[in-house]
């Protein structure tokens, strides 16, 4: 089915369209998110206040709830320190403590029942006791009548405000004597002809009220009720409440009207939805509030402990609340009031007052007035036409600067009118709108983009996977890797890629391989365990042959690898396991896969310290010189196959030969009959004389090159390190060979012949028949001295029993020190022992 996108006009049109109904219904998610700026740019607004109003809060805290005692406290106790803050001539004082009943004390009920009982009585008692009894128990009921005292303190108190609470869900009727003293505070409403019911005030079912003998004493009154948002935040302040037919101020409002000096009766409320202060004006939001004004976090105001003022340890306490308005309050823990707001997560409730009241006081209010909605629907409006006109004709980079620079204003817009002017805008709608209308569109452009990309590279992916395919199968595995690279690793991918890797192994370039394993691993680490792979890999240089130039190639090295997944392969040849080792280099037994025939394998080590030149001379003449040896046909000398480099790992594939060699019959514990020792050196002469013949010399006849196969053959093995004797790219060079076996011309590097290797043969006739090698020394020096200076010490003489006479003269004439008086030719030799054999008794 075939994808169809809309048109970046269309699309933009549609999420505006979307965005323009969450902005008129007040979309949750987004007002929620309103709120929590609304909050940071709260506090950024009051750090820019720097006059607070004269307000000081007398706290009834932690630290007086300790030393004076648990709450509540006698009202004796606050009339003490309503006192103490009249007499310092306070402007205001705000009473934030509801007494809505009577005090409880048992002991004054009992004084006045026996001070009733003592005027019921007075003639029954002399006038002297009388009066004397009298006088103390009005004195005494005096004392603890508590709320005398109160009433006579706020009697005494200048401008004195007292609370009220509001009850929503339960209707309460109130007393005539109440009803006549509560419409003494009513406000004053005034109607604005065409503009009423603009505002929605709250309309308790019920009102609690300070006693009728307390709120007597009050000039003003005023809710205490705080109205925190749904999310238990207080942003806002309602100033007044409807209660009946009539209007009642709010205590942060009847305390700036006594401030301000307008009798509660003055204060006037406009249907329009504001409020008339003498002077000031209040507007209000549809549900009769306004937002408050914060002016920084807990203590942005003065603070006075109520025990310090009551045991007199504040200075200058005149000075302090003089002409100021004061509020006592509750803020210990536990019992005060605590709220969460925009600039503290908790606050008392009468610093939330007090910050309500210095917003009235000075005329400081975040308000949305009724311009306000406009403003939004503009900059709805401004994002709707930069997302249908404006975004989708730019390019990538210049349509993410112009929608940052756009985000940019419109932020600077919300903030700066809610910092510097109070206005609250609501900037997350069209911030919102302007981020999902990017991602909208800028998704539906990228999926477009990557479709047709993704249709372009699907056939760049196809023609790089079969290149890589080709180039693996002709053994281009470094042109491989390079195309698969640029394919997305995908479960075929990976499968490639580590069979890719295999290869790398089987030619014993590990490094290569475990950086295959590791581009595998960038998506999927554990792929058939290559975590582990890579590990083995990069610590096997320290036993493998990798053959890099450079490196050092030691005796121990091996191109097998412990674990490994793939068999290794020296050229065409797969290594299956190493067969033995020796100063030359490391013999495998391998298989040609061609024709399924297994073959040994011999490494060949050169030597490290020379220069690339003189090794590239050297490996060019041992590769002649396998060769010729491999155009050796001779039943009794092995086949050698091929000969070859991989990876700078010379090589011989030979024949395989099943049995063992006669380095164990040089043992005098351990000698072969002297009719079988005479059969194989005749045999062993025949194939050196044919070698010879061909050109060849084998350099290095010793026990360990002659081999008996189970079925009795004889072979010569080791003609890999023969030079080829009639070439003229011969010449004089390094000394290869056993040293116990060299002729005198090997050790002092003449060019030698095949007369070198019948002295060779006649050294290990010697030893077959003897048990031991003619020549011996401490040193290889000593051993080189006696070969080329000194006779052995006769055959006859370790085994008289084994050397026939004639024997002795073969050996005598095989291993003449001067060349031409040795057996010239090897099948001479093979004659004189065939002789020799038949002299042998039967």
């Amino acid at each position: 089915m075939k994808k169809f996108f809309l048109a970046d006009f269309t699309l933009g049109l549609l999420v505006s369209v979307i965005f323009l109904i969450f902005f008129l219904t007040s979309f949750s998610p987004i007002e929620t998110l309103e709120l929590k700026t609304y909050d940071w740019r709260m506090n950024l607004r009051c750090r820019l206040k720097t006059v607070p109003p004269p307000v000081v809060i007398v706290a009834i805290d932690d630290d007086s709830i300790q030393n004076i005692g648990r709450w509540p406290w006698p009202r004796g106790l606050i009339a003490q320190l309503l006192a103490k803050i009249s007499a310092c001539r306070p402007k205001v004082v705000g009473l934030n403590i509801l007494f809505s009943e009577p005090e409880t004390n048992p002991g004054l009920g009992e004084l006045v029942a026996i001070h009733e009982w003592l005027g019921n009585n007075q003639r029954k008692i002399s006038a002297a006791i009388f009066k004397n009894l009298s006088e103390r128990l009005e004195t005494a009921i005096a004392q603890l009548d508590n709320d005398s005292q109160l009433e006579a303190a706020l009697s005494e108190t200048n401008n004195l405000v007292l609370p009220y609470y509001s009850i929503m869900d339960t209707a309460a009727e109130l007393s005539p004597e109440y009803q006549v003293l509560l419409s003494s505070f009513a406000l004053v409403q005034e109607i604005d002809t065409g503009r009423e019911g603009q505002f929605y005030p709250n309309q308790p079912q019920g009102l609690i009220l300070p006693l009728l003998r307390f709120l007597a004493q009050a000039k003003y009154l005023g809710q205490v009720n705080l109205y925190p948002d749904s999310d238990g935040i207080v942003r806002r302040e309602i100033p007044l409440i409807q209660f009946g037919e009539s209007f009642y101020p709010s205590f942060s409002l009847a305390l700036a009207a006594a401030w301000l000096g307008v009798p509660q009766s003055d204060i006037r409320l406009k249907t329009s939805g504001e409020i008339l202060l003498g002077k000031n004006h209040i507007p209000l939001d549809v549900d009769s509030s306004f937002k408050i004004d914060y002016f920084g976090p807990y203590q942005s105001f003065k603070y006075v402990s109520a025990f310090d003022l009551l045991s007199e340890k504040i200075p200058q306490a005149e000075k302090i609340f003089g002409g100021k308005i004061v509020l006592v309050g509750v803020t210990a823990s536990g019992v005060g009031t605590l709220l969460a707001t925009p600039v503290a997560r908790s606050l008392p409730g009468v610093e939330i007052i007090a910050t309500a009241l210095g917003d009235i006081i000075q005329g400081q209010f975040i308000h949305r007035d009724s311009r306000t909605f406009y403003y939004e629907l503009a900059m709805m409006i401004v994002v709707t036409i930069f997302l249908m006109f404006g975004l989708g004709n730019l390019r990538a980079g210049l349509g993410a600067l112009a929608s940052g620079v756009l985000l940019l204003i419109l932020l600077f817009a919300g903030i700066f009118s809610f910092v510097r002017q109070g206005l609250w805008l609501k900037i997350s709608y069209p911030v919102v709108l302007l981020v999902a209308g990017y991602l909208v569109i800028i998704s539906k452009r990228f999926f477009i983009t990557e479709r047709k990309k993704e249709l372009v590279e699907a056939d760049s992916v196809e023609t790089n996977k079969m290149l890589g395919l080709s180039f693996q199968s002709q053994g281009l595995l470094d042109m491989a890797f390079e195309k698969f690279r640029k394919c997305p690793i995908d479960e075929a991918m990976k499968e490639l890629l580590y069979n890719l890797a295999l290869d790398f192994e089987r030619k014993r370039q590990f490094n290569k391989a475990a950086a295959v394993y590791e581009h595998i691993m960038t998506v999927d680490k554990k792929y058939k365990g290559i975590d582990e792979r890579v590990k083995q890999l990069k610590v096997v240089g320290e036993t493998m042959i990798f053959g890099a130039p450079g490196l050092k190639k030691t005796a121990e090295g091996t191109v097998l690898m412990e674990g490994a997944i793939q068999t290794p392969t020296l050229g065409r040849y797969e290594v299956m396991k190493e067969l033995g080792r020796g100063a030359m280099g490391t013999v495998y037994l391998g298989k040609d896969p061609k024709i399924n025939r297994s073959v040994a394998i011999k490494t060949v080590r050169f030597e490290d310290d020379v220069d690339e030149e003189q090794m590239k001379v050297i490996k060019q003449r041992f590769f002649r010189e396998a060769e010729s040896a491999g155009k050796l046909n001779h039943p009794n000398i092995i086949t050698i196959y091929d000969a070859g480099e991989d990876q700078d790992v010379s090589y011989i594939a030979m024949e395989l030969l099943d049995g063992e060699d006669l380095k164990k019959f040089s043992d005098k514990k351990n000698l072969l009959p002297v009719k079988k020792v005479l059969e194989i050196i005749i045999t062993v002469a025949e194939a050196l004389d044919y070698a010879h013949s061909q050109g060849i010399v084998h350099r290095d006849i010793k026990p360990a090159n002659i081999m008996i196969q189970k079925d009795g053959t004889i072979k010569v093995t080791d003609f890999g390190i023969a030079r080829i004797t009639a070439s003229s790219a011969t010449q004089t060079g390094t000394v290869l060979g056993t040293p116990s076996y060299m002729s005198p011309e090997q050790i002092a590097g003449k060019k030698v012949d095949g007369r070198s290797d019948i002295f060779s043969l006649g050294v290990v006739l010697y030893e077959l028949l003897t048990g031991e090698k003619p020549f011996t020394g401490d040193s290889i020096a000593t051993l080189l001295y006696q070969i080329t200076n000194e006779n052995p010490r006769s055959a006859r003489e370790i085994s008289p029993d084994r050397v026939p006479e004639s024997v002795l003269k073969v050996l005598d004439k095989a291993m003449a020190k001067d060349v031409n008086q040795r057996y010239q030719h090897a099948r001479e030799m093979a004659d004189d022992l065939r002789r020799c054999l038949a002299e042998l008794p039967q």
